[in-house]
């Protein structure tokens, strides 16, 4: 989309008049964008029910209705939601995105009240009566086993023998463990860095990008930050805020981390499936045969 159009739709659709857009970020099937130096406007081609901005919408409203918090979410000014064609903007909250550079010239002091700001947030969520919006349940066990059937019907018989042996036994790993039994609760599920913003005193002040929300395990929203990459602070980071949390398996929760790394490839070449791109299948296989 090019800025006439964004220009054009959001005139069209919410009577906004636009001066500037820049675009500041792009996913598989969406792009969000600055408009006016003041809003964040997301906008995706099509939409469904687990990951449409239909889900989104709802659960940031009811989160803006039913958390009590200083850290600033999304509050959704404006929304057109379609099968076709889904829109939605609000104001931008204002802050720099954790990233480990900045992490690491914090003191030690700044380093625990962020640890205790995350622990509280994800606590306090976890906490809310998600009845009003159960509807938006996620069984992250039943998708992946549902994913599996998918790759037996499809490119299964085209894989060699050492990507069978890796997918079959993660499987097998998968019905066996118990990790799937425990606490449901409304979950981020998609908690990283660079969804947290911070404030010039290192404070956390907002957290953004809820569009992988749903009532999910609990574990969900340690995933990322138990990870050691470039993008997340390590594990070391993450056991501080299990601990700050309490009251959760801290062992259960690494594990979760685990299959949810080791399901990556797999889940690469099942998207690459569905929306019939060749260079997501090929990525996936790619991967999975530099972990075999």
């Amino acid at each position: 989309m090019n800025f006439i159009k964004i220009e054009e739709l959001i005139k069209n659709k919410f009577d906004l008049e636009v001066k500037s857009a820049t675009l500041i970020g792009e996913g598989y099937d969406s792009k969000a964008y600055l408009i006016n130096d003041e809003y964040i406007f997301k906008i995706k081609i099509s939409t469904n029910e687990k990951k449409g901005y239909k889900k989104e919408k709802t659960v940031l409203d009811f989160l803006n209705k039913n958390l009590k918090t200083d850290i600033k979410i999304p509050k959704i000014d404006y929304a057109y939601i379609t099968d076709e064609l889904s829109i939605m903007g609000y104001k931008r909250i204002d802050g720099k995105f954790l990233n480990s550079q900045i992490y690491n010239e914090m003191k030690e002091q700044e380093k625990q009240i962020l640890k205790l700001d995350i622990a509280k947030f994800l606590k306090d969520m976890h906490n809310l009566d998600f009845s009003e919006i159960k509807n938006y349940t996620i069984n992250n066990k039943q998708n992946c086993l549902e994913d599996f059937a998918l790759l037996k019907k499809t490119i299964y018989q085209d894989l060699t023998e050492k990507e069978k042996n890796y997918i079959e036994n993660f499987f097998e790993r998968l019905k066996n463990t118990t990790i799937f039994d425990d606490k449901k609760c409304l979950c981020h599920n998609d908690f990283s860095c660079n969804h947290l913003l911070l404030d010039e005193n290192k404070r956390l002040v907002g957290i953004i990008d809820f569009g992988d929300s749903g009532i999910i395990d609990e574990y969900c929203d340690f995933i990322y930050l138990l990870e050691d990459s470039n993008e997340e602070l390590g594990k070391d980071f993450g056991e501080d805020i299990l601990k700050l949390y309490g009251d959760i398996d801290i062992r259960k929760a690494e594990e979760y981390q685990y299959i949810v790394e080791e399901y990556y490839p797999i889940e690469t070449i099942v998207y690459g499936i569905k929306n019939n791109r060749k260079d997501f299948v090929e990525k996936g296989r790619r991967v999975l045969n530099e972990r075999c």
